[in-house]
Parts: structure tokens; C-alpha cells; sequence
């Protein structure tokens, strides 16, 4: 018989221990292998939600600046645009609220994608056979429609921000009428399976909340729409959209690095066609003074447009003067002129700040009196004589300056300065007297009297002298009074720019067409479209590359199954052991007839390669199965995980090779160590029926006595110095406090004592008698021969042990935050309600001047003006980007941004890990000598979204692009901060100064009103979309996460727990075949086959109870600090369920054992022995 056909023959005659082996790869392949495949089901699955939520969009421009829609078309016709892009469709994609009223309810939804579209952006939709809504239809998705409990035909109300061009928190920026009402009828819901419902720009598995509506309705009521000049009003307007949409042919790769290169150069296309309408801008003509003048629709130049414009004319080389101007309330003399009995005073006057140019076309200015010293000093004043003979003012004389200011929540405190007469200037015929200084703005330049005036503030009209209207008359918006630019720039120091217009001088030989042709092409050649908010994004390829995922679930659910996996492993050894020790004569009889020990040791080890091989191949079959159920529980029992449903099964080559490898090599190494002890084993105790090599030496005692006792008086004295204040309270590391810390080193430290007082125990000595007869004595018997083979003993339970102190900790760590109350120092930072809007407050909540402006306050009932007037709410300037939550697991790059305000900083509170000083919010202040702009994080978001650390950096808008870094200068501890990251609020306005108003609220208000309050808020505020909740219920979502996480490990651990027991009968096993000679001695001796019963399962279950309680005390005791916090809701039931599942499983199967012992033949037995 050759050695193969040896290998066949044994494989089959010992096919029962060889079928458990077999199992026990099948085992282990199966959950490594299954955890490889969910991971790679979760990135395709989030791949393919990619492709389906952008259908053929691969490339986007969209953000805060309105452009042309003409210019979708322009760029469709441009030769330079790349070959791959086939249709570019124009949309407007905003926020919104949604209302629908009912008799007896109304139901509002907040932060609604709304998008704009026409046929091409629908074309690129996948929606099936749907048509693209008509005027003032509205199309929802599911979500929406849930919420609103809306159905086809229902009539719903959209609220909306309307554009403003001249910023909200400016001076002269529109504060009052913020929103926009569009009544809408439901013409299609689009289902939960359709492609088109899940559009949206920012990567999350979750369903967004959008509607679709007709691009011609909201830009009629944005008034965003096409105005055509006409007779009456020759005034023209080009329809304006904020995005563009752009899809490539089907043969183009979406992930393809190439994409990057196919965004820079659309860019290049679309710079060469973007005209000064894209940008707002505007070049006004004045022949008649032989100049030009570029201003802007928001009154005020961008700093980028004001840059430009200066390195366009120097290129062109024609002269400039920059221009600041704003509105005085009033002037009047410090000082009343002799003989008067009124202080004379002036009303709403225009202060131009400027520097005096000496050569035409900007000056000269001519001056009455002399000529001042120029430039000016910042106390130093120019009036123009009409001014200087209302208030009869001469050269060296003061006055007073009286003007608004915006403060940070759109109030408008009055401040006033003190000049000193510099000069007068002469006003007919010269400079100063040219109107155009002051660029247009409808409802106040071109009003015929001041009280025709589209008040930007409240005005004292009745303070207007008869002189001022005279003036205005015929004057208009001309300055009064000029201060130097300087000056002026300091005054009303702006984040959106330093400058009202920037006026430049004819080019020689030009006309001032021609000079502005030339002009507004320079200028447009010097734009950088990433900073004026037109970048493309190729948003299929970031959205693609977002699919690996923040986390990597593949390395998660091997952790989840890691007790599975070990106690496979184990069992796999135990049985490959357990089948040597009932061949080991048949072992010893092939090394005595002439085989070497390596050639034994080689068949066994072929015929278990065998068994490993055919289990790997049989295991990956069953990996798929597990992979199947695993997404399965995600999609149902832990679904709080991640959110979605749309997961499918998807099979990868190398994920299968990779399980099979690993599990195969783990597999053959345990046999091949398992069969090493063989090799200390004598032939002549082989063939005995001697298994195991000798125990380990009897030093070992004293070493194992010594480590339980030094273990339990550390604990102890751990325990003594917690108690009595010794070990402080401070956090150690990671938002941990060191009796935290502590607690779960007497934890462990007592699952250490315990199991080496278990060795220890086991190693009495064997010949001391056991007094005492009857069910007690045998049981004292079992517990005894559970020290016969110590190691074994000691290993399983260890096992148990350790499996079962894991899974107490991990259910012990569930917290519930809707039981906390607000705490300064907590995750909820004393807060009850967090709020959002869909449209920015400008105005402060805590005034009543605010919320009148708002039409919150309800001064008929006395309960809500109780309210209003005792909640605290601090307001965040928000700068909106990706959830970079655990709420959402796509990879995530650029977070959105809060603005914190100066108060909160002040105030403090929130819960910090690993973060330095007293209150770390003012880390916020500190500058950086890097440049760099400090922020802080949720630990969460950090670690495991951005996997971000403190002193990292973060670029803005992105890593690849950068403008800005931010430096991460500390973490919170589980915080409602969990996604965002913080800047202070004068950082943020640094970089965001086209976010006006504030979007984001912390509210602190009784538990008991906050409720009722939330409903005041939300009905008041409705058309910003106010949409309040309790902070508790934030937190419980993130923390849904985290306590799904953990429940997915229990549940796998139990699995994992349950087949260690498997391992310990089969240990039990091992021991009764070992055995086998003494028990059917004691059977001879008059035993009964219960009493040996007895014996055997007393050993089982004191080893089995032993573990059990020991990982119970042990988590308990780690987990102690966890358990009398307020928060702490800890699953007992389910704990318990699977602790006693283990148990009865452990008793279950030393049965087997059991029967093995009492039905072997006795005689037999003794025989063979």
C-alpha cells in the first residue's frame, strides 16, 4: 500500500473526528471569508448608489453665485469643450421648507433639496417613464412625501429663500422679506426603488429629502427669470440658474482618474466664457467725465473682483481711483455757531471715501478756501459747500458723524465720530459734484424724495430738513462729504470687500465701449473660478471614491466575529487533538515497525491537509451564506448602523482566495502544532496510550499562586484609591477620566486573579482524600479531575472567560441619552433643543426687537412670552458640506463648517477628550503662526470620518484644492457636535463671507417646556423651514449608531461564546477518552453510570460556571463607573439570554462526553488498559 492510498484509507476509517475538523474549518473560513465579502458588499452597494442617485451627471458646478443660464448654451457651442461631454443642463438646486396644512394638523419638513430643472437636467435622471414637472407642479420623493403624508393631486406650500443680491447683513441688504411662498400640486411621487429620488450632491446612503419642480416656476418666483427691455422699462435681466449639470458620453469612465483632468480643463472652457452678468458685475460709462466704473450687484466689490480689476487696469495701463462710499444719518457741528439758537444738522447724506486724485478724469477737485493737506488724516473731513452752508462750518471747525453699524445679529446701533474740518470743496462744475460716485441702487438712487425711499433702515424722516430734500432734488445720491479711502475702509470695514466701485480712465483713442470690451476681458482673464464659487467638481468621481467607505466593514465584522473566528480556531485544535488521542497506539505502532516520526507525522499532517482543503472549499460556499445573513442583519436587525436597505451581495476573486488562504493557514498551523507534541512522546508511551507530554513542572505553582494574589491586592488597593478621591477625576486620555481608567484595570486585574486562582486551585494535591459520600462528594471528585490536565482546563476557560468579560463590557457601554438631563459639562453642553434652518436668521432670538422682526413673539399669550423670554438660544453662522457623522459611511472630506459665536466661547461647557486648559473654546482665538485657522471636532468625526487627529490639518474647500487649513486643536466627547467641525465666527466670515445669517441653533430652555417651546419656533419661523428637536434625541441618533455596533457584536460574540463551549466539551471529551480506563474502574467498584455521569458534568460545569462568572464579576466591576451614570442603558434581558443560551449549550454538550463514558464496555475497557 503506498503512502496516498494510506492517506484515503485512514481519512475514511476515522471520518468522524475528521467530519468535526471539517466542520471546524467550514467554521472559519465561513465568517472570515463572509466578513471580506461584506465589506465588499458595502462598497459596491455604496458604489452603485453613487450611480444611481447622479445617473449620467459626471460633473457639477453649483454653490451660492447666480450666473446666466445662457451660459449652459454658450458653453455647449464652445470648440474648446472636451469631446466627452455631451449635454450640460442649467438647474437651481436650493434648500426649502415644505408645508401642508390640514384641518387639524400641519406638517412641515425641513432642509429640502429643491432643484429647478427642465427637460435636460431630467433627461439625465433615471425616473423611468415620469415627465419632467410642469409650471407649478411639484414632483417629491418618498421621504418627502412620508413626512408630509402628501399623495398625488394634494396641494403643498414651499417656502424659500429669495436671492438677494446685496448681502442680508449688510447696511443696505433686504433683512425682513427673507422668503418666498410657492403653492404647489403634487403631480408624482417618485417610490423608495427610484433612481431619480435619490439625487443628491453631497455622498449618503441615506434617502435625501428633495422635490423636483419646474425651473421656469422658480426662477418667476425668485425673480430669477428673463426680463426683456421694453419701452417702458428699458431695463433687461438674463434668466440666472446656480448650476450646471454636466453628462459625458456612455463610454467615458466616470472613476477614471481622467475625470480630474476633464473638470480642469470645462473649467478652462467655462472661464473663457464667463461675461461680468456671471459675476454681477456691471462696467457703468461716463462719457462725459471721460471714465468707466466697475461695480457690482451687491453694492460692494469681492476682494478677488477688486484685485482683478486693479491688475486689468495696469496691464492696460490706465489710471484708476478706488471709491468707498456709505450713508451718514446725520452730520452736525460739535459746536453751535454764535447767535444760533438751533445746532444746524443735515440728514442722510452720502460719505465718499477716495484719495483725491490731482489729474483728470478724477480730478482735480476745487477747493474753497485753500487746498487742504492731502492725504487726509483719519480724523480729517472734506465737506462739499452745500454741506458746509447747512451746518455753517469753516476750515479747523468739528463736527459730528452720526452712522449705522451692523452688528453680528442684523441689529443696527448708531455710532458717531468727530472730524475736523479739512477743506470744503466747490460743488458745481468740478468732481465732487459727480453723482455716478454713488453706483445704483433701485429704490433709494433713483427715488424722487427721501420718503420714496426703500428704507433699509428705519429712518427719522421728520428730522429731513427742507435744504436735504433740495439737495436730493437735484443732487440725488451725490456725496456730501469725502473722507480718505483709508479711512473710510476702516469705518465700514466689510467682509465682502473694501470698495463700492473702482472707476478707471478711457483708454487713449478709445471710446468707452471699446475701453470696456478691453477692460472686462482683461479682468475676466485674471478670475480664479475655484474662488469665485464656480470650480467644477467631478462629482461621479469623488462620489465613486467616497464608496471605500469611513468605515472598513470588512475589518469590522471580522472584529465583530473575532470570538467566532478564535473559538473555530480553537475548536479546530481541540478536535484535530482529540482524534490523535484515539489513534495515538495506532501512532506509536507505525513508528514501531520502521516508520520515522517525520513520515508520521507527515500522513497525519496530509490527511488533515485534506480535510483543511476540503473545508476551505466547502467554507467559502458558506462564506457567502454568512455574508448573505450578515447583510441581511444590516439591512433589518441593525439597520441603525447604516441607515439604508439598498445592500446587496457582491462576490469578489480575491476577497474568496483571501478568506480561503487565511483560514487554511491558520487551520494547518494549529494541527501542525497541535502534532510538534508528538514528537516528545516516546514510541514505548505512544504505544501505552500516553498522549501528552509530561506536565509542566511543579515551579509553575508558586509562580500562578503569587500572580492572584498580587493581582487582587493591586485591585483592591486601585479600588481603596478611587474611593477615597486619591486617583482625581480629570480625563487621562481619549475623553476618559483616570478612575475610569481605573475601574477597568481592577476589571481586569480581577479576570487575571481569577483564572490564576483557578490554576492554582487545580493544582491540589491529588492525594489528599475527599470526605464525604453521596451527590456532594462526587461532584467535589469532578472538580478535581479538573486539574488532571490543568493547561487544557484553564485554556478553555480562559476563553469563556474572556469572551464573556468582552461581552458584558460591550453591553454595559450602551448609553441612552434621552435619560440624561442638560449638563453644562456634558455631550449635550446644558442645551435641551438643537435647531436648523433652511433659510438663515438674521436676526437675534433673544431680543424682542429680533423676534418681532421675525414675527415670533405672541404678545396675546402670556405663556409663550414667558417662554421666548427665558430660552437662551446661541446661534452658529453655518457653511454647509457633507455629514461627516456615523450617520453617514461614505468616506468624507469636507465637513460642514459651524461659525461659533463669541458667547458660547465665553460660556464654555461640552465635554472635551484630550484636550488642554480650562475652557478650551478659546482655543478657537488663539492665532496660529502657521496662518493656519484653529477648529475644533467631535472625537468621533475626527477618529473615524476624517480620521483626523489633534494638531491635524483639514484643507478648505478640500484637501486636493486647498485655499485654507484649518489645525485641529481639540476634540469633544461624544458631543451634538458629531459631523461638523467649528471655527470661531470672525474666521468663519474671514472665510465664508457669502454666508449671511445664522443656520444652526443650541437652545437651552427647562426639559419640561422644551417641547412647547420647539412648537412656538416652528410655527413662528416657518418660512425660514425652522425645524427643532431635542438635543437628547441628536445624540440618541449618533449614539443609535454606536449602540447598533455593539449590539452586532454581542450578537456575534454570544455565537462566538457559544462555540467556545463546543471547544470545552470537546475538551471534556478528550478527558473521558483519557480517562476511559479509571472511569470503568470506578464502575467495577460498584460506581453506577449516573454517579460517573455526575462526575463528568460537575468537572464540565465548574469550568463552564467558573468562566462565566468570572467575565461577569470582572465587566461589571470594569464597567462600574459606566453603570451608575445617569445615561447608562444597559440590555440585560438579551445579556442574559445569551450568557444562559451558553450555558445550557455548555451542559448540552458535556452530555455527549457523558455517554461516552458510561456506555463504554467495561471489561473492554480494562483490558485494553
Amino acid at each position: 500500500m503506498n503512502q496516498a492510498r494510506f492517506v484515503i484509507k485512514s481519512l475514511t476509517y476515522h471520518w468522524r473526528t475528521n467530519l468535526a475538523v471539517l466542520l471546524g474549518v467550514i467554521a472559519a473560513t465561513a465568517v472570515i471569508g463572509g466578513a471580506l465579502i461584506v465589506g465588499d458588499s458595502v462598497r459596491a452597494s455604496l458604489r452603485q448608489m453613487t450611480l444611481d442617485r447622479l445617473g449620467k451627471i459626471d460633473y457639477v458646478v453649483s454653490g451660492h453665485r447666480f450666473f446666466r443660464e445662457q451660459l449652459a448654451d454658450d458653453l455647449q457651442k464652445s470648440s474648446a469643450l472636451p469631446e466627452s461631454i455631451e449635454i450640460i443642463a442649467p438647474a437651481l438646486v436650493l434648500r426649502g421648507s415644505l408645508e401642508k396644512n390640514r384641518e387639524d394638523l400641519h406638517l412641515r419638513v425641513g432642509q429640502v433639496n429643491i432643484f429647478g430643472t427642465d427637460q435636460r437636467l431630467w433627461s439625465l435622471l433615471d425616473h423611468g417613464d415620469i415627465p419632467a414637472p410642469e409650471d407649478d407642479q411639484a414632483i417629491l420623493n418618498s421621504r418627502v412625501a412620508e413626512q408630509l403624508e402628501a399623495s398625488v393631486g394634494d396641494q403643498i406650500t414651499l417656502w424659500i429663500e429669495l436671492p438677494s443680491a446685496i448681502p442680508r447683513d449688510s447696511l443696505l441688504g433686504e433683512k425682513e422679506e427673507q422668503s418666498v411662498e410657492i403653492t404647489l400640486t403634487v403631480s408624482q411621487i417618485l417610490d423608495e426603488d427610484s433612481k431619480a429620488g435619490r439625487l443628491a450632491l453631497l455622498p449618503n446612503q441615506q434617502l435625501p429629502l428633495d422635490l423636483f419642480l419646474s425651473l421656469d416656476t422658480l426662477q418667476a418666483a425668485l425673480d430669477l427669470d428673463e426680463i426683456q427691455p421694453s419701452r417702458r422699462d428699458p431695463k433687461q435681466r438674463p434668466a440666472r440658474v446656480n448650476s450646471l449639470f454636466f453628462s459625458s458620453h456612455a463610454e467615458s469612465i466616470p472613476d477614471s482618474p481622467q475625470s480630474r483632468i476633464v473638470a480642469q480643463g470645462l473649467e478652462a472652457v467655462l472661464k473663457q466664457n464667463l461675461t461680468l452678468a456671471d459675476l454681477n458685475l456691471k462696467i457703468i460709462p461716463h462719457a462725459e467725465r471721460n471714465y468707466l466704473s466697475l461695480e457690482s450687484e451687491q453694492m460692494i466689490l469681492d476682494p478677488q473682483i477688486e484685485q482683478a480689476g486693479l491688475e486689468a487696469a495696469k496691464k492696460l495701463n490706465v489710471a484708476t481711483s478706488p471709491v468707498m462710499v456709505y450713508i451718514a444719518n446725520e452730520f452736525s457741528p460739535l459746536k453751535t455757531a454764535t447767535g444760533e439758537e438751533k445746532t444746524p444738522y443735515s440728514m442722510y447724506s452720502i460719505v465718499a471715501g477716495l484719495d483725491f486724485p490731482e489729474q483728470p478724469p478724477f480730478g482735480p477737485f476745487k477747493f474753497i478756501g485753500g487746498k487742504p493737506k492731502l492725504p487726509l488724516k483719519e480724523n480729517e473731513i472734506v465737506l462739499n459747500e452745500w454741506l458746509a452752508n447747512d451746518l455753517k462750518t469753516k476750515v479747523g471747525d468739528q463736527l459730528r458723524m452720526k452712522y449705522h453699524v451692523v452688528g453680528s445679529r442684523g441689529e443696527l446701533p448708531e455710532v458717531e465720530q468727530i472730524f475736523t474740518v479739512a477743506g470744503i470743496v466747490a460743488l458745481d462744475g468740478t468732481p465732487a459734484a459727480d453723482r455716478k460716485l454713488t453706483p445704483d441702487m433701485e429704490g433709494i438712487t433713483d427715488a424722487d424724495t427721501f420718503g420714496d425711499w426703500e428704507q433699509p433702515f428705519p429712518m427719522k424722516l421728520d428730522k429731513v430738513t427742507d435744504r436735504d430734500e433740495e439737495y436730493w432734488d437735484k443732487y440725488k445720491a451725490t456725496p456730501k462729504a469725502f473722507l480718505a479711502l483709508e479711512t473710510a475702509q476702516t469705518l465700514w470695514n466689510s467682509r465682502y470687500g473694501t470698495l463700492t466701485s473702482l472707476r478707471f480712465a478711457t483708454l487713449p483713442d478709445k471710446n468707452t465701449e471699446e475701453t470696456s470690451t478691453a477692460f472686462a476681458a482683461s479682468l475676466l482673464s485674471n478670475i480664479d473660478v475655484l474662488k469665485m464659487g464656480l470650480a467644477v467638481q467631478p462629482i461621479k468621481f469623488l462620489g465613486l471614491a467616497a464608496a471605500s467607505g469611513t468605515t472598513d466593514f470588512s475589518g469590522l465584522f471580522i472584529g465583530f466575529s473575532f470570538f467566532i473566528i478564535l473559538s473555530a480556531i480553537i475548536l479546530i485544535r481541540l478536535l484535530f487533538k482529540l482524534g490523535v488521542d484515539r489513534r495515538v497506539s495506532s501512532i506509536g505502532l507505525l513508528s514501531a515497525i520502521g516508520f520515522t516520526p517525520a513520515q508520521v507525522r507527515q500522513i497525519i499532517f496530509k490527511e488533515a491537509l485534506l480535510v483543511i482543503l476540503s473545508g476551505g472549499i466547502l467554507g467559502i460556499l458558506a462564506a457567502i451564506g454568512y455574508a448573505s445573513l450578515m447583510l441581511y442583519g444590516l439591512r433589518t436587525w441593525w439597520i441603525g448602523a447604516i441607515g439604508t436597505r439598498f445592500l446587496f451581495v457582491d462576490l469578489t476573486p480575491q476577497s474568496l482566495a483571501i478568506g480561503f488562504l487565511i483560514a487554511v493557514f491558520f487551520s494547518g498551523f494549529v494541527i501542525w502544532k497541535s502534532m510538534s507534541e508528538l514528537k516528545q512522546i516516546s514510541i514505548r508511551g505512544l504505544l501505552s496510550g500516553v498522549n501528552s507530554p509530561d506536565q509542566e513542572p511543579a515551579r509553575a505553582a508558586k509562580r500562578v499562586g503569587l500572580t492572584w494574589k498580587i493581582s487582587t491586592v493591586l485591585a483592591l488597593v486601585l479600588v481603596l484609591a478611587t474611593v477615597t478621591g486619591i486617583i482625581p477625576k480629570q480625563e487621562a486620555f481619549s475623553g476618559f477620566s483616570w478612575q475610569t481608567v481605573c475601574f477597568f484595570l481592577v476589571g481586569t486585574l480581577s479576570l487575571v486573579a481569577s483564572l490564576s486562582f483557578l490554576s492554582s486551585f487545580l493544582r491540589t494535591d491529588s492525594t489528599t482524600p475527599i470526605q464525604g459520600n453521596g451527590g456532594f462528594a462526587l461532584m467535589k471528585l469532578g472538580f478535581r479531575n479538573a486539574g488532571r490536565f490543568r493547561q487544557r482546563s484553564v485554556l478553555t476557560t480562559a476563553l469563556i472567560a474572556s469572551a464573556t468579560f468582552v461581552l458584558v463590557s460591550v453591553a454595559a457601554g450602551h448609553r441612552n441619552p434621552a435619560v440624561e438631563e442638560p449638563d453644562k459639562d456634558s455631550g449635550n453642553g446644558g442645551f435641551t433643543l438643537v435647531a436648523e434652518t433652511s433659510s438663515p436668521l438674521i436676526f437675534d432670538l433673544n431680543t424682542v426687537d429680533g423676534r418681532d422682526k421675525m414675527l415670533v413673539n405672541a404678545p396675546d399669550d402670556p405663556e409663550t412670552k414667558r417662554l421666548l423670554k427665558e430660552m437662551l438660544a446661541i446661534p452658529f453662522r453655518v457653511k454647509p458640506g457633507e455629514n461627516a457623522s456615523c450617520l453617514n459611511i461614505y468616506q468624507t472630506t469636507v465637513p460642514t463648517i459651524l461659525g461659533v459665536p463669541q458667547e458660547l466661547i465665553e460660556r464654555g461647557g461640552f465635554k472635551f477628550a484630550d484636550t488642554p486648559g480650562d475652557n478650551p473654546w478659546e482655543l478657537l482665538n488663539q492665532p496660529q503662526e502657521d496662518g493656519s485657522i484653529p477648529a475644533l471636532g467631535d472625537m468621533n468625526t475626527l477618529m473615524y470620518s476624517l480620521h483626523k487627529g489633534i494638531g491635524a490639518s483639514v484643507g478648505i474647500p478640500s484637501d486636493e484644492r486647498p485655499e485654507h487649513e484649518l489645525k485641529i486643536k481639540g476634540m469633544f466627547d461624544g458631543s451634538i457636535f458629531q459631523g461638523v467641525l467649528l471655527i470661531s465666527e470672525q474666521h468663519f466670515q474671514q472665510l465664508f463671507p457669502e454666508q449671511a445669517g445664522f443656520q444652526y441653533f443650541l437652545i437651552e430652555v427647562p426639559t419640561k417646556d422644551a417641547m412647547q417651546l420647539s412648537s412656538i419656533l416652528e410655527t413662528g419661523l416657518t418660512e425660514y423651514g425652522f425645524d427643532a428637536d431635542l438635543v437628547a434625541n441628536r445624540l440618541a441618533d449618533f449614539l443609535a449608531v454606536q449602540n447598533t455596533y455593539l449590539s452586532t457584536f454581542q450578537t456575534l460574540g454570544g455565537l462566538g461564546l457559544l462555540l467556545g463551549t463546543l471547544g470545552l466539551a470537546t475538551v471534556m471529551l478528550r478527558n473521558v477518552v483519557e480517562r476511559r480506563s479509571e472511569l470503568a474502574l470506578l464502575r467495577a467498584v460498584g460506581m453506577t453510570g449516573s454517579d460517573v455521569a455526575l462526575i463528568v458534568l460537575a468537572e464540565n460545569a465548574f469550568l463552564l460556571i467558573w468562566g462565566l462568572a468570572s467575565g461577569i464579576i470582572s465587566a461589571l466591576l470594569a464597567m462600574l463607573p459606566h453603570l451608575l451614570s445617569t445615561g447608562a442603558d444597559i440590555p440585560w434581558f438579551s445579556g442574559m439570554m445569551i450568557l444562559l443560551a451558553v450555558l445550557i449549550t455548555g451542559m448540552l454538550s458535556a452530555f455527549f462526553a457523558v455517554l461516552s463514558a458510561v456506555r463504554a464496555p467495561i471489561l473492554a475497557t480494562l483490558r485494553s488498559h
